[in-house]
């Protein structure tokens, strides 16, 4: 099985330190194998690295940085099979209607198979939203 890698160069997944946060943790942005390409969990930060006051814009920048990832990889949102959203508060704060709302402008029918979790933490304090998918590849 052939298996191509990408790790992402775009500016917003910059780290202070230099380079980006793939080189510095050692994984992908996404994979390409056996006709699927696997994306990395997208968080919800600007783009300048900085966290959004308001969760609808974490929601956006996580759908933001997953549409960038695919389109490196060869894909669109629409070529997406799965997703899975890991949610902070998603049952304390209600954001699962802000979410799908936004959901909705990114991700056309038809409709890949969505998995939806409410989780007790992420890599950083402040973020809410998490978002992996896999989509078929046009290749």
């Amino acid at each position: 099985m052939t298996k191509t890698t990408y790790a992402s160069k775009n500016p917003i997944f910059a780290v202070t330190s230099g380079g980006t946060i793939f080189g510095k943790f050692q994984y992908s942005s996404a994979v390409k194998a056996g006709g699927l390409v696997f994306v990395a969990g997208q968080i919800g930060l600007n783009p300048d690295g900085s966290m959004p006051e308001k969760p609808e814009q974490q929601f956006v920048n996580a759908f933001e940085r997953l549409k960038l990832v695919l389109e490196e990889a060869g894909c669109q949102m629409g070529d997406l099979v799965e997703l899975v959203s890991y949610h902070i508060g998603l049952n304390t704060d209600n954001h699962l209607a802000d979410f799908i709302k936004v959901k909705e402008k990114y991700v056309p029918a038809p409709f890949p198979t969505w998995t939806i979790l409410d989780i007790a933490g992420l890599a950083r304090p402040g973020l809410i939203i998490e978002i992996k998918a896999v989509a078929a590849s046009r290749e």
